[in-house]
């Protein structure tokens, strides 16, 4: 296995357990460890996040913590996509069956609209939770379920072709185009909102809500954590904001109050982080956008599951950094210090969620 561990850069004169301090962790998880000893040659970077994100990475990842750290982590591979690539669903528990039955569930899904910032934070978040000891508690208070890669057709297409691309690659017309715009797609005030039916439109929703085998896999995947799903975030690219419901339609309600103060909440943690380098944002989807768009997760998680806690999350602002980039010099350290402040966010989630598991098991 270790012949295709992406090598990045040489780290000589390091240790691995010095190395692997560097990836977020102040004391390693002795399965990772025995894990980075096993398969590293000296040459190789033992952070997922510095190695570029392909899929080739996500299966050694995955396959690696699970031979060496299976008692933490179970990897489902029984999904694909119309090209037939893995939809991964990767579940982070270190309790027995019967109590798992009793914890809250986080669902994290990243890259619905391709690209790899979110795949790679998706990754990360995995990394961290499994190999840092400091955050044992994670796993025993919470199941993690983290799809990590949601669209991976567009986003190999982009890597390959390097061209502008957010949706799947469904062919359409027998072939004359590709593609539907899977974050539109979702069984949730689909057919509302004004929306393209141009099969060549980049924002084209599909011939029918939940047509995509991407759709139908987080949709299912919601439905089969329900009772116990308490949170569900889909990171995506080029943003830095939170977002709460709804994304097609203004709407001022009394039972979104607890949503936006969470969001507020999120944003405050991660700003205390990485504020100084770009202000993280909430507000609603439909208030970030500026227009309606129906057929969105989230949208379908808090009103068709009754998930209160449902955000889509936006991270690596690649058009700001883009534009920034031609008038300043980006400080040492920038991707790392809004990585980590994402993670930041996704504990304070954790944080809150088990709280309330808390306070209802004193009652």
């Amino acid at each position: 296995m270790k012949n295709y561990i992406p090598v990045i850069l040489s780290l000589l004169g390091y240790s691995y357990i010095v190395i692997a301090a560097h990836c977020g962790c102040k004391n390693l998880r002795p399965c990772y460890e025995e894990m980075l000893n096993s398969l590293l040659d000296d040459n190789e970077d033992p952070c997922v996040e510095n190695v570029a994100i392909g899929g080739s990475t996500i299966i050694v990842f995955l396959q690696a913590l699970k031979q060496f750290c299976g008692h933490a982590i179970e990897v489902h591979e029984e999904n694909a996509t119309f090209e037939g690539r893995t939809l991964y669903e990767v579940v982070l528990n270190t309790s027995n069956e019967v109590e798992r039955q009793s914890k809250p569930v986080i669902v994290i899904e990243a890259g619905q609209d391709a690209g790899s910032g979110p795949v790679m934070l998706a990754l990360f978040i995995i990394e961290q939770i499994v190999a840092c000891e400091e955050y044992s508690e994670m796993m025993e208070k919470v199941t993690w379920v983290i799809l990590p890669c949601t669209n991976p057709d567009g986003q190999e297409y982009i890597r390959c072709e390097m061209e502008p691309w957010q949706k799947n690659r469904t062919p359409l017309k027998n072939k004359l185009t590709f593609g539907v715009d899977i974050s539109r797609n979702f069984d949730d005030s689909w057919s509302i909102c004004p929306a393209s039916d141009n099969i060549f439109s980049s924002n084209y929703r599909g011939p029918s809500a939940a047509s995509e085998n991407e759709t139908q896999f987080i949709s299912n995947i919601l439905a089969k954590y329900k009772q116990d799903l308490k949170a569900y975030v889909s990171i995506r690219r080029d943003g830095h904001s939170i977002l709460y419901p709804f994304a097609s339609k203004v709407v001022t309600r009394t039972d979104l109050e607890k949503s936006q103060s969470t969001a507020e909440e999120i944003a405050g943690k991660i700003n205390q982080r990485a504020g100084n380098i770009q202000w993280f944002l909430n507000s609603s989807i439909f208030d970030m956008n500026g227009e309606a768009r129906c057929g969105h997760s989230v949208d379908f998680a808090y009103n068709k599951l009754g998930i209160i806690y449902s955000y889509e999350m936006r991270v690596f602002p690649e058009s700001t950094t883009r534009i920034m980039s031609k008038f300043q010099t980006f400080p040492k350290g920038y991707e790392s210090s809004l990585r980590n402040g994402y993670f930041i966010g996704i504990r304070e989630l954790y944080n809150i969620v088990a709280s309330e598991k808390l306070r209802r098991a004193s009652y």
